[in-house]
């Protein structure tokens, strides 16, 4: 579920004086992100090529973007 919630949005990494912040068009995204971020699960980015990464456990997963499913109510 967590793995899901770190992977499954929108949400954008932004990188400024060596820190990292996220960027998300709805407040409800951001937070379920932060929420596994909280739990272990950190969304560290999607790169070119469409490979997100997450840092899961102190581990560094990668996955490929297959489709994005636009932010709303019903998602």
């Amino acid at each position: 579920m967590l793995i899901a919630q770190a992977l499954c949005h929108t949400v954008m990494v932004e990188h400024e004086n060596g820190k990292s912040s996220y960027s998300a068009s709805s407040p409800d995204e951001l937070a379920l992100v932060n929420f596994a971020k909280f739990c272990g699960y950190e969304y560290k980015g999607t790169d070119e090529h469409n490979i997100m990464t997450i840092q899961a456990r102190r581990q560094e997963r990668t996955y490929r973007l297959l489709n994005v499913f636009e932010f709303s109510s019903d998602r």
